[in-house]
């Protein structure tokens, strides 16, 4: 952009035309006798070494002359150097002879304190004038000359140098007037800003993990771009954590190359691929896209079992046989498993590395890929029969709990052991003997509706009957009543009082029946009868 005129420039242009011109003429005798004179039309009398004046900070300029030489000026465009842009001065000989070359000169001179564009310099008219050469070169058209000087700085002098000749005697004239074209430049930046949008997410996660989308936008072009925004939507199933699908960034304003960047962190509601793409606007209809993201969720599901016998009897330990998978699509990190130790149980052993923590036993199995599976055992002693069950939980990392249970039902075996004896042997005919029968449960579990029945020889009478339970006499057989249960280490017994009436190796007969004997039991005891 040009440099602007200073104030004084600014006012002269504002009051004349750019390109406005005054003329000035400048004539030349030329006679045979050498006198010589100069003639100046509508210009001021031609001046030797002018002084500068103040009416501006260069003064006027003053070619010069040499002694044969004399100057006219004109100050353009108005006359008065004070209120005009461009003084010009015509050098020429004071006299000079026909059809020889002379030289001569034009002093152009910018008067303004601004620069002066496009100065043009032009011969309107010439009268027994013939110009051979100038430097700088002119142009020539339709019989006039003219001479682009391009720039003047404030104070600057240009000259431009001719030769010419005169081809008759008498008056050699030519007219001249200058020119300028100042032009009033403004630059305005054109600028172009564009947006440049990529978006990067969580290419794996596990459906408790944080699933991380990352936008980062651009201005790739020139210029700022305002009210810059980030839109995305989230696929369903995944969200932000207030629960919002809808992602609105407000960026504000980019420079041109600047970036910024954002995340944001969602969380999956379930398993599967999740793709979603997003978009960057921009005030003047700036517009970007981001490629479409792929995030692929998966979780760990975990399955316990546990089998154990459903009943076994006392005095052996129980065993349960256990058993955990990773029946998801994802890895179980951190997997344990504990079964608990029945109640009145005690721990005995454990497979597989498991440890007795307080009253549970715990398996630590790391990480469980998706289809792994373990197998492991606990063995338990109990001393009681009822059942025995234990529970095994399974748990990992991002997945829910899971559990079962069993159960071992413990059972005794009863053991009755009867025992018959005479507390009086031999018995003399006449008196009297008591038979003790005595049952004891010997087992481990209790018996119930024993039941026993005594059968007197016939060297015997029945006197009486007593015992746990109340007993009938129906010729020679006493029967007692059925008895409730025995538990395993109770005893109970009964007394038949018998008196000898004949001599006799006699045999008191027993027999006891049980809810839990398949066959009666039967004992008999020997008295000697005797006279």
């Amino acid at each position: 952009m040009r440099n602007t005129m200073n104030s004084y420039a600014i006012r002269l242009a504002a009051g004349l035309v750019l390109g406005a011109m005054l003329s000035g003429c400048t004539s030349t005798n030329t006679r045979t006798d050498g006198e010589v004179i100069h003639e100046h039309a509508d210009a001021p009398a031609p001046v030797q070494q002018e002084a500068p004046r103040s009416s501006n900070a260069w003064g006027y300029y003053s070619p010069r002359l040499g002694a044969n030489e004399s100057a006219s000026r004109m100050a353009f465009p108005t006359g008065d150097p004070k209120t005009s842009a461009l003084l010009v001065h015509q050098v020429m000989p004071n006299e000079v002879r026909k059809g020889q070359d002379f030289d001569f000169a034009y002093h152009v001179t910018n008067l303004a304190n601004a620069e002066l564009q496009n100065v043009m310099l032009q011969m309107n008219s010439s009268s027994n004038l013939n110009i051979s050469s100038s430097t700088p070169s002119g142009s020539a058209s339709g019989g006039t000359m003219s001479w682009a000087m391009g720039d003047f700085g404030p104070g600057q002098t240009k000259v431009i140098n001719l030769v010419g000749s005169a081809g008759s005697v008498g008056i050699a004239s030519d007219c001249i007037s200058v020119s300028y074209n100042n032009s009033l430049c403004a630059t305005v930046k054109v600028v172009e800003p564009a947006l440049a949008l990529t978006k990067t997410a969580t290419a794996a996660a596990l459906k408790c993990d944080e699933v991380v989308l990352r936008y980062v936008v651009k201005n790739s072009g020139t210029g700022a771009a305002t009210n810059v925004v980030i839109k995305d939507s989230l696929p369903r199933g995944l969200a932000m954590s207030n629960g919002s699908t809808a992602v609105n960034i407000p960026v504000g304003t980019l420079a041109a190359g600047e970036s910024k960047a954002f995340e944001v962190r969602a969380n999956a509601s379930t398993t599967g691929k999740f793709e979603s793409p997003a978009s960057a606007s921009a005030d003047g209809g700036l517009t970007a896209n981001a490629s479409r993201t792929t995030t692929v969720i998966t979780a760990p599901e975990m399955a316990v079992a546990v089998e154990c016998a459903e009943s076994q009897f006392l005095g052996r330990n129980i065993s349960y046989n256990l058993s955990m998978e990773n029946i998801g699509n994802g890895v179980a990190n951190s997997a344990t498993a504990s079964a608990s130790i029945p109640s009145g149980a005690s721990f005995v052993r454990a497979s597989n590395g498991g440890r007795l923590v307080g009253s549970s036993v715990v398996w630590d199995f790391g990480a469980m890929n998706a289809g792994a599976s373990k197998n492991f055992t606990m063995v338990v002693a109990a001393s009681n029969p009822g059942g025995y069950a234990t529970t095994i939980t399974g748990n990992a990392s991002c997945a829910e709990s899971t559990s079962d249970r069993c159960t071992t039902e413990l059972k005794g075996i009863p053991a009755i052991l009867l025992e018959v004896v005479d507390i009086t042997d031999p018995v003399e005919v006449g008196q009297e003997t008591t038979y003790v029968i005595t049952v004891t449960n010997q087992g481990t579990a209790p018996d119930t509706s024993i039941q026993i029945i005594g059968t007197l020889p016939g060297s015997e009478t029945f006197v009486s009957a007593t015992g746990a339970t109340s007993g009938s006499i129906s010729g020679q057989v006493v029967t007692f009543v059925p008895s409730g249960p025995l538990a395993p280490g109770a005893q109970i017994s009964w007394r038949i009082t018998v008196r000898a009436n004949a001599q006799d190796d006699a045999r008191f007969g027993v027999e006891m029946t049980s809810a839990r004997l398949i066959k009666p039991v039967i004992e008999t005891e020997a008295t000697n009868l005797y006279k």
